[in-house]
C-alpha cells in the first residue's frame, strides 16, 4: 500500500472517530462524487456514487480516493443488483482506488482562488485489476481555502477483467464516460 493510501486510510478512521486531525497542506473528503454514463442505441445507463473518500497532499501532489462499489446508486434496481453480483463482483471486489500523483502539482497554488488545468496518473484498481492510468483535470481552489477535483475520462471495463454478457453487450458501451468531483477540505 502506498504511503498516501496509507494516510487516506488514518485520516478517514481518525476523522471519522474524533473530528480532531489537523495536517498542514492535506485535503480530505470523505464524501465526494463519481459517476459513469454509457450509450448506446438501445439505453442510457447512469450510476452516482457519492460516498467517496479521497486525501490530497497539496506539497506533494499525491492523492489517493476510495470507492465502495455498492454505493454506485442506478435508475434501475436490477442494474444495481447485475453491476454488484455479475459485473464488478462487489462481494469479492468490495472497493476501487486509485493512488496517484498531481504530475504538474507545481503550478496549482494552493493559498490562491481559481481554477488550475492539472495532469493526474497513477494506479487505478478495480475489480481486482491494477493499470496505470492519465488523466486531464481541474483543481479548482475556493475563496473559502477548499480545493475541488474534477476529471471526465473513458473507462474500458474489459481493462479490469469486468465481462459483459453476450446478451446485454450491445446495452452497454464499450467505453464508459467517468465523472469525478471531489470537494476536499483542509485537515
Amino acid at each position: 500500500m502506498s504511503k498516501i493510501s496509507t494516510i487516506c486510510l488514518f485520516l478517514l478512521c481518525v476523522t471519522a472517530t474524533s473530528g480532531l486531525l489537523h495536517a498542514q497542506g492535506k485535503y480530505l473528503a470523505n464524501k465526494g462524487f463519481i459517476g459513469f454514463y454509457s450509450h448506446t442505441a438501445i439505453e442510457d445507463i447512469t450510476a452516482d456514487n457519492n460516498q467517496v473518500a479521497s486525501v490530497v497532499d497539496a506539497a506533494s501532489g499525491e492523492l489517493a480516493i476510495i470507492v465502495t462499489m455498492t454505493n454506485f446508486q442506478f435508475e434501475k434496481k436490477l442494474m444495481q443488483e447485475h453491476f454488484n453480483e455479475n459485473y464488478v463482483e462487489s462481494e469479492k471486489y468490495p472497493k476501487a482506488t486509485f493512488n496517484g500523483k498531481i504530475v504538474n502539482n507545481s503550478e496549482v497554488d494552493y493559498l490562491t482562488r481559481g481554477e488550475y488545468a492539472v495532469k493526474v496518473e497513477g494506479d487505478m484498481t478495480i475489480h481486482g485489476i491494477t493499470n496505470n492510468v492519465s488523466m486531464e483535470g481541474t483543481v479548482v481552489v475556493t475563496e473559502t481555502g477548499d480545493i475541488v477535483t474534477r476529471t471526465k475520462f473513458l473507462l474500458n471495463p474489459e481493462d479490469y477483467n469486468i465481462k459483459i454478457p453476450r446478451v446485454v453487450r450491445k446495452n452497454i458501451a464499450e467505453r464508459l464516460e467517468i465523472s469525478v468531483d471531489i470537494l476536499h477540505q483542509p485537515i
